[in-house]
């Protein structure tokens, strides 16, 4: 298990290497060296590119070459998968909730290749999103070679080392892995993220040439910044954790709302992200004529990662009427980039936000209150802050914002504004965040408490396997008689080909037979069905049901099961042939029986008085 997180961590720190390469050479063939879309750290080169080839359109070529890279990012996605569209960390989450950690190697390659289109072309997005999709593949492809339920566990820790290698960041990728992806902390996960992250840190630093220290130079300020006067700045970061809070909620209000309405878009899809392109470039050329700046500027300021602008803001040199405009702009256009579907992540622009916000907000507290600490040091808080906000992850936060800029004297700020931001934010969302709010969508739970070891065992491990089911066409005398035989409180109905078409349970066919005459004949009782021939079992039963894979994670089923406040959930495979049902009686098993099933911890189960036992219905029990 050891000997392979260190495999991965130097797969996930090469990735980042060819991660940024690729990127490097995309941005060269649209923009040769006028712009730095991807901040690579790779010198840039006088290359023949699209931007100088166009150079009679004048700006509108800020309108085309965003609408070009989306172009050619939608074809990637119709060509592939749709996996490859997004952010990639909820694409993850939703790989180790329902498929056990299983994602198609491949996704890698196409990732690397669309994001870099994306962001190379000036796609306001996050590089950091699409290498921890490629660190978790190369986690989930070892993951076959060892005991299914290490699979979720060598997944995250390919997070880790990407966000590791990405940011020369270890522990920021270890506590990213373990509160987001695992919201656990096993030690076994915890020696396995740590390998994984170090060595990925180790090759990314070894190439890229990092310092030695945490952090990369895009963010590294020569101000060390700290409290200047705590009886006046405490409250000021305190209402400035509040503000975070609202502007978290805003960002993924806006992202997921953008994407929503690109959905409701009856168009081809390969085309949206040509017109989430077109509006960024159309923000480019809204901005320049807002703030009074060439188009070259403000696209300098919006296209990409805009790590050299967080970095304006955290020295302290931008107005407050521009950081305050770019924080609008670029919420629009990182909203119009990931919600077009175009493929790239949204931890960068997080940043960027919430160091414009904190930026401003410090201009003001130094205008209203001379003396305190300068704005760099709100916009250094407020950077963590958005992302600690939109992630509910305040102490991977505050940890990637040591690392990234060195600053360790601002941490008590940065707790406070984390803490709260994440609290307001999460009020807002109803406890969703920006990674969740997609899996949401699908009808996916993320439980923040973990049941036992629940999320190390799949619906394979509990399901019965030897499933009664009922055949279409088949009558309620049928029913009755296959509920008698086998004493079960839901049966599922197949069609000739087996395939799954619905469930029926008892009580609906109590309802079905309420007119049934019932009486007693010679000491037994019978029932005497209506002469009229009642309607089969599929018209009696429920269609529309709820399967899961026999990978999905058994922690993602309980959830089914509680929302939707159901008794069994039919397993099916590809085909849609049930291979298994888990009831609740498996879950409960399940629970009992985890130091088993799972890792050899012990649980306790209560026991308490026979009077005191819940009085559950038998088909709720069931």
């Amino acid at each position: 298990m050891n000997l392979i997180a260190i495999v991965i961590g130097i797969i996930a720190g090469l990735g980042a290497v060819v991660f940024r390469l690729t990127i490097w050479a995309a941005q060269e063939v649209f923009f040769g060296t006028t712009l730095n879309p991807g901040n690579v750290e790779f010198e840039l080169i006088d290359f023949p590119n699209v931007f100088g080839a166009l150079s009679f359109l004048g700006d509108a070529r800020y309108l085309l070459l965003p609408a070009i890279g989306g172009l050619l990012v939608g074809v990637i996605v119709v060509l592939t998968t749709p996996e490859v569209k997004g952010h990639g960390v909820p694409k993850v989450m939703e790989s180790m909730l329902v498929r056990g950690g299983k994602i198609d190697p491949k996704i890698s390659v196409y990732k690397t290749v669309a994001s870099s289109l994306a962001i190379g072309s000036g796609g306001s997005l996050g590089r950091e999103g699409p290498i921890i999709q490629i660190g978790s593949a190369a986690g989930s492809f070892f993951g076959r070679f060892m005991d299914q339920k290490y699979t979720r566990t060598l997944v995250a820790a390919g997070a880790a080392a990407g966000i590791a290698g990405t940011f020369n960041a270890p522990l920021a990728g270890v506590m990213f892995s373990l509160e987001i992806l695992l919201a656990e902390y096993y030690l076994q996960n915890v020696i396995v993220v740590v390998l994984a992250s170090v060595m990925s840190t180790a090759v990314a630093r070894t190439i890229l040439e990092f310092t030695p220290n945490p952090g990369v130079r895009a963010f590294l300020v020569p101000v060390d910044y700290q409290m200047v006067t705590p009886i006046v700045e405490f409250p000021l970061y305190i209402a400035l954790g509040f503000v975070i809070g609202l502007s978290g909620a805003a960002v993924v209000k806006m992202l997921y709302g953008t994407e929503h309405v690109f959905e409701r878009l009856d168009l081809p899809e390969y085309v949206k992200p040509a017109i989430g392109g077109l509006l960024l470039g159309a923000t480019v050329l809204i901005s320049t004529v807002m703030l009074h700046e060439s188009a070259l500027t403000t696209a300098d300021w919006l296209f990409g990662v805009g790590y050299a602008t967080i970095h304006s803001a955290i020295a302290g040199d931008l107005t407050l009427k521009i950081i305050l405009a770019l924080a609008i702009l670029k919420l629009l256009a990182f909203s119009f980039s990931v919600g077009s579907g175009s493929s790239g992540g949204v931890f960068s622009p997080g940043l960027y936000i919430g160091a414009m916000i904190g930026g401003g907000f410090g201009i003001l507290a130094s205008m209203l209150f001379p003396g305190t600490a300068g704005p760099g040091a709100y916009a250094l808080v407020g950077m963590g802050g958005v992302f600690a906000a939109t992630a509910r992850a305040p102490l991977t936060a505050t940890l990637i914002i040591f690392e990234l800029t060195g600053q360790y004297t601002i941490i008590l700020p940065l707790l406070v504004v984390t803490v709260i931001g994440s609290v307001v934010t999460q009020r807002l969302l109803n406890r969703g965040t920006i990674y969740t709010e997609k899996l949401r969508d699908k009808g996916i739970t993320v439980q923040e408490r973990r049941i036992g070891s629940l999320e190390d065992l799949t619906a394979k491990d509990v399901m019965t396997t030897n499933v009664d089911t009922l055949t279409t066409g088949s009558g309620c005398e049928d029913a009755l008689m296959m509920f008698q035989q086998t004493k079960h409180h839901g049966l599922p109905i197949v069609d000739e080909s087996g395939s799954l078409v619905g469930i029926m349970t008892l009580t609906d066919l109590e309802s079905e037979l309420t007119n049934s005459i019932i009486h007693t004949i010679e000491g037994r009782e019978e029932i005497n069905l209506p002469d009229e021939e009642l309607a089969p079992v599929e018209k009696i039963g429920t269609t529309e049901v709820l399967t899961v894979p026999p990978s999905a994670n058994l922690l993602s089923v309980v959830d089914i099961m509680e929302k939707l406040d159901v008794g069994r959930i039919p397993i099916v495979d590809e085909e849609n042939h049930p291979v298994g049902i888990v009831t609740r009686s498996d879950i409960l098993d399940a629970y009992d029986n985890v130091p088993e099933l799972a890792r050899g911890t012990e649980v306790d189960i209560p026991v308490v008085a026979e009077s005191k036992l819940p009085n559950v219905s038998a088909d709720k029990q069931d």
